[in-house]
């Protein structure tokens, strides 16, 4: 958030200072207003355009139905506040946001600052707001019908407020009364509209369709993979997302070896995966031909491998146009190399299951997913990711378990045994970080103000060596000198020096005490980190939105 813009708040306006002291203030209110809302980071940037604030919460829900008694909720933190929801568009979260700005608003009126509102459009109203309009727009059609009826009577009938009323409906109100009609009409349909649910399991893909969907000015509502839109709008939305590109699919050949890495888990033998590529829908080629063993005198039709015909193995997929050989993939494709790669295949999971025997109740949670998420790939229901594009693919090198067991890695290195520790750790930090950055602005202060204090002790101290009188200035300026002296303790020149070493050492204390900042920052990421992951694995359905995520991708690809 940002008090401003480059033009009325930036380097050279001459307000700089002030919207630094204006996001102060906001900050400072925060967490009180906000009680839910549990603060672990807050940055204010000060090396772009304009000074602006960077707020990163975890909105903390204890009025909970079911499931746990402390839960991630955005909606649910809010409601606690009292914040409450009249419809879809004027929710918990819009009616937070209107407090927040009514915030900063008495914060510039403070500051002797009037708040300037940008970008409004009639046409932009919510559904309620249009409705307020055509009330608006039929008391003044009922009024309008009255006077006609007045204008009816006999002038001695009328009494001198309904001759007033007459004399008052002028061209303006008929001119009023067209133009809104004339707006009306447009915004109708709006009118009536209902809202209904657009579902998007990717979030690259939601949070694309809702940016699309604001610029085209179009009101929605998002609430996790669901954007509740007007119905006259499904055909934008639906054109919208179809023009939504993915991240690119790999080429044939690795399509293929990814293939071939999941089938591994499943295999019993080099011979038990090729079957298994059959049913995929693969062709085998042995020596140059189908199912055919070169180096058997007969070349009979269906000949078991031997260790010549393994070696010009070529498979082909439906989606390709010509064989590949297993030898081109590389060496990890080699028949020996698949063998040993099929005989190993139990030992990531093994050592997972190890593991879970000794691990605490939070790294459970975590071993099980991962269990899960093996099987799910084997399986062919999950798309596995590289984690590193270097090597074949494995467990080991799979992104989503990787990610995983990173956050096994916090839990073992930070210690923790519960859900409680994990959140008390993120507070601790945070305040570690916010006074270690009170004490570098302490420090950095105190920089030019030591050097000052030494040269006026140095003024002193040469000033009780001279013989000559000072003069009147020169006293006042002894006895400002003397106070410092007093402050420090300096009572003789030679004092001075554990000063200057002081000042000497100052730059070079910012700067560790700036290293432990960005150490404890890198904690905290971490320790969010953990939080994020624990949470969606808590609700129990990690697995189910990432393989959501896939079918959305593959349902695009499909259509391209």
């Amino acid at each position: 958030m940002q008090f401003g813009d480059m033009d009325t708040c930036g380097l050279t306006s001459g307000k700089w200072e002030e919207a630094k002291l204006m996001l102060d203030d906001y900050m400072r209110g925060f967490e009180k207003r906000n009680p839910n809302l549990k603060v672990f980071n807050a940055v204010m940037h000060l090396d772009e355009a304009t000074p602006h604030l960077h707020i990163d919460f975890i909105p903390i829900a204890h009025k909970v139905e079911r499931g746990l008694s402390v839960k991630v909720s955005m909606k649910g933190a809010l409601k606690e506040q009292g914040f409450t929801s009249a419809n879809r568009l004027q929710n918990e979260w819009s009616a937070w946001e209107e407090q927040e700005r009514s915030i900063m608003t008495e914060i510039l009126h403070a500051h002797e600052l009037s708040r300037d509102v940008k970008g409004v459009h009639r046409e932009h109203l919510t559904v309620d707001e249009y409705k307020q309009h055509a009330a608006q727009l039929a008391e003044i059609r009922k009024v309008n019908a009255h006077i006609n009826e007045l204008k009816k009577k006999n002038t001695a009938d009328l009494t001198e407020s309904e001759i007033e009323l007459i004399k008052n409906q002028n061209d303006v109100m008929r001119a009023e009364i067209q133009k809104r009609d004339k707006e009306i009409f447009t915004l109708s349909r709006k009118l009536g509209a209902e809202f209904i649910p657009f579902e998007i399991f990717s979030e690259d893909k939601l949070q694309f369709v809702a940016t699309e969907l604001k610029k085209s000015g179009v009101p929605f509502v998002e609430e996790g993979t669901t954007l509740h839109i007007p119905d006259y709008a499904q055909k934008t939305a639906t054109a919208i997302a179809a023009t939504y590109q993915p991240v690119k699919s790999e080429g044939v050949r690795e399509k293929i070896k990814l293939e071939i890495d999941r089938l591994v888990y499943s295999s019993e033998s080099f011979e038990d995966l090729l079957s298994k590529l059959k049913e995929k829908g693969f062709d085998i080629k042995r020596g140059g031909k189908h199912e055919v063993c070169t180096a058997c005198p007969k070349a009979v039709q269906g000949c078991t491998a031997t260790e010549a015909s393994k070696k010009h193995i070529a498979v082909k997929p439906q989606y390709a146009e010509r064989f590949v050989r297993l030898k081109t993939l590389g060496e990890a494709y080699l028949p020996k190399n698949l063998e040993q790669r099929i005989a190993d295949r139990d030992v990531f999971t093994n050592a997972i299951r190890a593991k879970f025997k000794t691990a605490n109740s939070v790294e459970k949670k975590f071993h099980i997913t991962i269990m899960d998420m093996t099987i799910e790939i084997k399986q062919f229901r999950l798309m596995p990711r590289k984690d590193s594009s270097k090597y074949i693919y494995a467990y080991q090198n799979d992104a989503n378990i990787n990610y995983l067991s990173e956050q096994l890695t916090t839990i073992g290195d930070f210690g923790f045994t519960s859900r409680e520790q994990i959140y008390s750790k993120a507070e601790e930090l945070k305040q570690s970080i916010d006074e270690k950055n009170e004490k570098v602005k302490s420090l950095a202060a105190e920089l030019p103000t030591l050097k000052s204090d030494i040269s006026q002790l140095r003024f002193l101290f040469s000033a009780v060596t001279s013989n000559s009188k000072p003069d009147a200035m020169t006293q006042v300026k002894l006895a400002a000198a003397q106070e410092i002296a007093d402050k420090h303790g300096v009572k003789s020149e030679s004092d001075i020096a554990t000063l200057e070493k002081r000042l000497k050492l100052l730059p070079n204390y910012i700067k560790s005490v700036k290293d432990e900042i960005s150490e404890e920052q890198l904690k905290l990421g971490r320790v969010s980190a953990l939080i994020s992951a624990y949470e969606r694995i808590v609700e129990g359905n990690y697995i189910d939105n990432l393989i959501r995520e896939q079918r959305e991708l593959e349902q695009k690809t499909h259509s391209l």
